[in-house]
Order: C-alpha cells, then sequence, then structure tokens
C-alpha cells in the first residue's frame, strides 16, 4: 500500500529467510524519520546537513585512501550513511517473535518496612538493541527498501524510472 503518509505504508508480512517461519511488518518512514537515521550515522562522523549525510558519506568514501574494491562495496551499499538500529527501530510495526518490540524500562525493587521485598525489580530490556546483526541488517534495508527504493535500483533502472516519470508528466 503506498500513501503520502509514511504511517499508512506498511509491507505484507515478510519472511525472514534465516529464521523460519518468523516474519516481519515494516514501514516507510517519514522525511522527518529519514533524516534522523542519518543523523545519527553522521553525529559520530562529521557535522553537516543530515538530509544529504549519505550522499556525503559516500562522497567522503570515493576520496578515501581505503581499499578500492572495500570502498566500492560500500558506496554501493544502500545503507550506507544510516543508522541501521534506528531505521528498525523506527520502521518496524510487528514481528512474529513472543517478544513486544516495545522496550521495558528498569524498574527497582520496592521493599516492605521489615526489608522483605514487596515488588521485585524488573530488568531494563531493549529487544531492538538485542537483535543479532543478521536481523538488524535485514530489517533495516526492509525498511530503506521501503522508504527509498531508488536506493537499491542500478543507474540504469533510475534513469529508466526518471524518463518514464518525465513521460507521464509531460503527456498529463
Amino acid at each position: 500500500m503506498s500513501s503520502a503518509f509514511a504511517s499508512l505504508t506498511k509491507s505484507d508480512p515478510i519472511p525472514l529467510p534465516f529464521d523460519p517461519p518468523h516474519t516481519i511488518i515494516v514501514r516507510k518512514l517519514s522525511g522527518r524519520e529519514y533524516q534522523r537515521v542519518q543523523e545519527a550515522h553522521a553525529i559520530g562522523i562529521a557535522t553537516g546537513d543530515a538530509r544529504i549525510w549519505s550522499a556525503r558519506f559516500r562522497r567522503l568514501l570515493e576520496n578515501s585512501i581505503a581499499e578500492k574494491a572495500e570502498i566500492e562495496r560500500a558506496i554501493a551499499d544502500p545503507l550506507t550513511g544510516f543508522d541501521r538500529h534506528l531505521l528498525v527501530r523506527l520502521g518496524t510495526v510487528a514481528w512474529s517473535y513472543p517478544v513486544s518490540l516495545k522496550a521495558v524500562k528498569a524498574v527497582p525493587a520496592v521493599q516492605s518496612m521489615d526489608g522483605q521485598i514487596q515488588i521485585p525489580a524488573i530488568e531494563a530490556y531493549d529487544p531492538i538493541d538485542d537483535l543479532s546483526d543478521e536481523h538488524v541488517d535485514f530489517i533495516a534495508r526492509e525498511v530503506l527498501r521501503r522508504t527509498k527504493p531508488a536506493l537499491f535500483q542500478s543507474i540504469d533502472e533510475q534513469e529508466t524510472e526518471r524518463k518514464n516519470a518525465t513521460g507521464a508528466f509531460i503527456e498529463a
């Protein structure tokens, strides 16, 4: 489903290929959220306009002295310049795991007047922070795929889509 409102653009259940039978449902990020995932990546690396951070980071990589193949791989990766955990946190709507998506805040134990524990402590738990790297990477890609599909297209595919969109606009 596509909508001008990101919160209304949700996927069908997506099977996790490395963890059957589990699935996820993700959504498109809003413009503000898209900016936040780039800001989160940029904060520790450099200051600048977060809206274009992923493009700026790719240019930094292009001008780097690192191995050429490594640089090309990073430039080609759609997730380059984006905070993967924040993509997952903002874009995951539901999953089939028997764990809530919502983080649990720590609560200290409450003792009675005689020193007995009346209410046990609750440990803090964040299921997004607890995900394996494989899960984070997969889910982040699915969120970004719905938010900015052009990042997953070849240059030829982008050009064809641009021409088709321009032609449709001219004909209308």
